[in-house]
């Protein structure tokens, strides 16, 4: 007799292929019968998910970025649609990505396919229009950000916070010593780390303003040395990286080792606060996309860290502001200024406890297994 219970999972983005892998493991600890298939990336993969399609040309960020892939991302929902109108999951796991996930909650509940979002989108920024889709046609929402809760429970959307699966994430970490050795780098000189983002277009942005700024501190006299932490998909220009050490095997390493970091918004802000790694916060996107975003965003602070304490703590350098030049100079404050380093360590001590207890991702995975163990199907 077959007992195997098919679940659709759907992981857009790099860091939604990192949670999918980690979610996957832990449900199929609680019941091996439960397999998947679906749209996610190598570590999805490597987990066991049957892969419909591999998400390393569906991450964008932006209105007109979004345009010259458009056709090629409904093609994929088109797919995505006839595999679970033949399959007939149990259930459906949709991880952020909103553009593509609200739409397909949508018509995976016209197929009766009931719907559970693990880490949904960040409707508190923007698009808040979109909640519709989530008191419509999905039956359970698992959120990690602390202010998460409070924000949908005012809008009458019942969610669970189950805390931020950064804290568990395992980590191949190698030691400060290691490091140094590995990258040639010298003792006496400041580690600064650049993380120009998961997606091609984001590291095509930022990558050279990091580099300009290092050489702009070098060109004070300042003692500095540079590594960038590389995800997967996405690739360097050797010319920019010729005197710039990368590091593809372990990024954590380089926000754990780097005395301080400019990272391009995103979870990585997260992660460098969770490490204590003082950072300035920068992004740049087309002329179009930010008059949108600027016209359509709700929160005061781009990076997570600052709206979890609700203040700048990272320094946030955005679209026009993010000029090396002033990005050296926050750099300098932190790499040279005591008082400014030690209060910005400080308060990031404080976002652990606020993220919640580790097991974030096991506990998510016991509620969506005792959904779909009972039943009726529509829970």
């Amino acid at each position: 007799m077959n007992n195997t219970i098919q679940c659709l999972i759907i992981a857009g983005e790099s860091s939604g292929d990192l949670h999918g892998a980690s979610l996957v493991q832990e449900i199929q600890k609680l019941n091996q019968n439960i397999q998947f298939f679906g749209i996610g990336g190598d570590r999805m993969k490597a987990a066991g998910v049957s892969l419909i399609e591999h998400n390393d040309k569906m991450s964008v960020v932006g209105f007109s970025e979004v345009l010259p892939k458009y056709r090629h991302i409904r093609k994929i929902f088109n797919k995505t649609m006839q595999y679970a109108g033949t399959i007939k999951p149990a259930r459906a796991i949709l991880i952020d990505y909103p553009g593509f996930n609200l739409r397909l909650s949508k018509a995976l509940h016209k197929l009766n396919i009931p719907v559970t979002y693990f880490i949904p989108p960040q409707l508190w920024a923007w698009h808040e229009g979109r909640i519709s889709f989530l008191k419509n046609y999905v039956n359970q929402i698992l959120c990690i950000l602390p202010f998460e809760k409070k924000w949908y429970k005012e809008r009458f959307v019942d969610v669970t916070f189950i805390g931020h699966p950064l804290l568990d994430q395992p980590s191949n970490i190698i030691s400060k010593d290691e490091f140094v050795s590995k990258h040639q780098m010298k003792n006496d000189h400041s580690i600064i780390g650049f993380f120009p983002g998961s997606r091609q277009n984001e590291v095509d942005r930022h990558l050279p303003l990091m580099i300009e700024t290092v050489e702009m501190l070098k060109e004070k006299g300042y003692p500095v040395q540079a590594v960038v932490g590389k995800y997967q998909g996405v690739s360097f220009p050797n010319h920019l990286t010729k005197n710039v050490c990368v590091e593809t095997s372990s990024p954590q390493s380089v926000l754990l080792h780097s005395d301080a970091a400019i990272i391009a918004s995103g979870t990585t802000t997260l992660e460098a606060a969770l490490f204590g790694t003082p950072s300035v916060i920068i992004y740049k996107l087309s002329a179009v996309s930010w008059f949108v975003v600027n016209m359509l965003a709700k929160i005061k602070y781009a990076g997570i860290p600052n709206l979890i304490l609700e203040k700048e703590v990272m320094p946030e350098l955005l679209q026009n502001n993010a000029l090396p030049s002033k990005i050296s100079d926050k750099i300098e404050e932190i790499l040279f200024w005591d008082e400014k380093r030690l209060n910005i360590k400080s308060e990031l001590g404080k976002i652990k406890s606020l993220c919640g207890q580790p097991g974030a991702t096991a506990r998510g995975a016991k509620m969506i297994v005792e959904k779909i163990e009972g039943s009726p199907k529509n829970q």
